[in-house]
């Protein structure tokens, strides 16, 4: 068993966790997943390695292949008020993603906060999405604060991140329709029932980029609100798009 923080088993976990250290999820291709939830879906998931598993000993009968840690470990390295005392070391996902054969693409532009980023990715699980990219200047989807927002989902969808936006946004153009979420836009049920779909949706606080916001192919649409509220948090936004877009084919 695992009783000490200097352990060097347990100062690469905390160091995988940490929303800020995207660095050593490159280099080292593996990243941490915290929960039973999150643990059991990586188990099942075809996308993602397995590496370790460390868990203190109530869950030693369910997962006999897991490293036994200490409690006050588990509390010191994890990433939430209660822990439930389990983790998951995994490898990064390196399947290969046919961008043109994808029917549904949900993108995000800038996207910084890591609940809302494990949310949308929680959403296009559940509204079987093709892929999920998060533009350059976005959180990273593989940190600990993420992962564990996404509730077991990280492993589950195919996500692509740190991508420009201008290459990609030309190498999409000929084969999906384009739609991004704007204030002025087109109601969303006018999105195009029969084509392959990417769905844009901006940063938190800006908005979408002009680039996008100028570009007339790109069709915006927009959310109908028949309450007093402004606009929508973008995670909201964005499981209304994906069950809108879901329903289409």
């Amino acid at each position: 068993m695992i009783t000490s923080l200097t352990s060097p088993k347990i100062a690469r976990v905390r160091r995988l966790l940490e929303t800020q250290n995207p660095r050593e999820r490159a280099e080292s291709g593996q990243f941490v997943v915290e929960g039973l939830r999150a643990v059991e879906g990586a188990l099942g998931s075809r996308s993602t390695g397995v590496v370790e598993v460390l868990a203190t000993s109530q869950w030693l009968a369910r997962f006999p292949e897991a490293t036994e840690i200490s409690e006050e470990v588990a509390r010191k390295i994890a990433d939430t008020v209660s822990p439930q005392g389990i983790f998951a070391v995994l490898s990064l996902p390196k399947q290969q993603i046919d961008l043109k054969a994808a029917k549904r693409i949900a993108l995000f532009v800038e996207l910084q906060d890591p609940g809302n980023a494990g949310t949308v990715i929680r959403n296009a699980h559940a509204f079987d999405f093709d892929l999920v990219i998060f533009s350059k200047g976005s959180v990273d989807p593989f940190s600990g604060k993420v992962a564990r927002a996404s509730a077991g989902s990280i492993a589950s969808v195919p996500i692509e991140f740190g991508i420009e936006l201008a290459p990609l946004i030309e190498t999409l153009r000929p084969t999906h329709q384009l739609v991004a979420f704007d204030m002025d836009g087109e109601e969303v049920a006018s999105i195009e029932r029969t084509l392959p779909t990417v769905v844009i949706f901006g940063n938190e606080a800006r908005g979408l980029p002009e680039e996008i916001r100028g570009d007339e192919r790109i069709k915006k649409i927009s959310i109908p609100m028949p309450g007093g509220t402004e606009s929508l948090n973008v995670a909201s936004a964005a499981t209304i798009a994906m069950y809108e877009i879901s329903r289409r084919d």
